[in-house]
């Protein structure tokens, strides 16, 4: 996935300015675009609209915006896809842009600005793998204690309840600290980026509550160990 964000950025860098711009806004989410009376304007309509719910998650406005959304992907889609596989982490990974790209239509319907960016996405990862890592703390600690009386360790992880009090106060401050950049941009050198929060608390949410469809009747690795 790393390399698909990266492939597709460097080949944006080839193009002419004008059709760069011209691939934001036919492959990035336009919510004003998908108005009735605007959505026959552009080539295609409908059927070109609709797959811009994922393809905005494959599109950066630029290197910086590209590493900061790379780094979350890496931090979070490498434990979560050994864990899942990679059926399961695609899966995850599309659901959270479709969702999130939706929402984003739906909160801000006659916006011109386009949207792109993987960070909903990414946010469905880390709400999937929150409640993955947790689990996997708690039955790690079973497992060395278990161990420890019968020499043997236990079987694979599960997922930590969405109630669970630890999964709800780091998942309570990631969506708050989601608000408050959303609020007032991220200041990198002498640029502020804004970010659609709606669509990362979006993606957060849905990426948790799929991820126990995805695994209802089969559970997720056990714990690697070195």
């Amino acid at each position: 996935m790393l390399s698909a964000l990266l492939g597709i950025h460097l080949l944006r860098a080839w193009l002419a300015p004008e059709m760069d711009q011209f691939i934001v806004i036919m492959f990035g989410i336009v919510p004003g675009r998908y108005m009735p009376d605007v959505i026959s304007a552009f080539p295609g309509g409908v059927w070109s609209a609709l797959p811009t719910l994922i393809s905005y998650a494959f599109l950066h406005a630029g290197y910086t915006h590209l590493a900061i959304n790379s780094a979350w992907l890496l931090a979070f889609g490498s434990y979560t896809v050994r864990k899942t596989g990679t059926p399961r982490f695609l899966k995850l990974y599309l659901i959270g842009a479709a969702v999130a790209g939706a929402v984003h239509i739906l909160a801000f319907p006659a916006s011109l600005t386009p949207m792109i960016g993987a960070s909903g996405a990414i946010s469905g990862l880390m709400g999937a793998g929150f409640r993955i890592y947790l689990q996997d703390i708690q039955e790690t600690t079973r497992n060395v204690a278990f161990q420890g009386r019968t020499g043997s360790a236990g079987g694979p992880a599960g997922l930590t309840p969405l109630r669970n009090r630890r999964f709800l106060m780091m998942s309570g401050a990631w969506l708050l600290g989601n608000i408050l950049f959303g609020l007032t941009g991220i200041r990198v050198s002498e640029q502020v980026l804004m970010i659609a929060w709606d669509a990362h608390i979006v993606g957060f949410v849905t990426g948790a509550l799929v991820i126990g469809l995805l695994i209802r009747t089969q559970k997720v690795s056990s714990v690697t160990r070195g």
